[in-house]
């Protein structure tokens, strides 16, 4: 989010900088809007709110040299009853978090019908919702469905990394085995260090 923050950032300035004509090769200091970087979070993993930082993408080995760039998120989590501050000084907001709450109830198309229908007729985004059900079903179920193909990749990828470690495993076993090293073989079902500089030694990467 950070980095994505970075790069709206700068088409932003670039945009302000064309519209009120500013001239950033004179000598005179540019005056810029200062920058406030939010990003609201309703995501099911439970995150509370927190500050990401660009820095934390930074190689490991950033304490060599200090990055002159740096740029900081707010990231809040506007799930429904999470955090009443700025849902209570936001009122569509507030009702956008009840929405998203009674969808997630049953994802189907037909709650997405029925969680606007149970809208309380005094919310403000209400008449919005109606006049654009459609749009709104097509958006909902388009998150939702990115959602859940999200989760099986990552399920598939774990899968898969899962069965090609335990087939290199065998292959490494049945090595040790042929070659007589049955010493080696204990020690690297007792030792995972020793099992992947084995892997590492005798089934060398393609």
């Amino acid at each position: 989010m950070p980095v994505r923050q970075l790069m709206y950032a700068g088409k932003l300035y670039d945009k302000y900088i064309q519209r009120n004509k500013l001239n950033i090769y004179g000598k005179k200091p540019v005056h810029l809007p200062v920058p406030k970087l939010v990003t609201f979070y309703n995501g099911i993993e439970g995150k509370g709110d927190e500050v990401l930082k660009l820095s934390d993408a930074f190689e490991a080995d950033r304490e060599a040299a200090e990055p002159d760039i740096e740029v900081k998120v707010r990231m809040v989590n506007i799930n429904y009853g999470k955090d009443q501050g700025i849902l209570g000084a936001c009122k569509p907001l507030s009702e956008y978090a009840w929405l998203v709450e009674r969808i997630r109830k049953n994802r189907s198309e037909m709650d997405i019908d029925q969680a606007i229908d149970e809208m309380p007729e005094e919310y403000e985004i209400r008449k919005f919702l109606v006049g654009h059900r459609a749009e709104v079903k097509g958006m909902c179920i388009t998150e939702y469905n990115e959602a859940e193909t999200l989760q099986m990749i990552r399920m598939e990828s774990r899968e898969e990394g899962e069965r090609t470690g335990a087939a290199r495993i065998n292959r490494l076993n049945t090595i040790l085995i042929a070659a007589n090293r049955l010493g080696d073989l204990k020690r690297a079902s007792e030792d995972a260090l020793y099992q992947e500089k084995l892997i590492k030694e005798l089934l060398p990467e393609k």
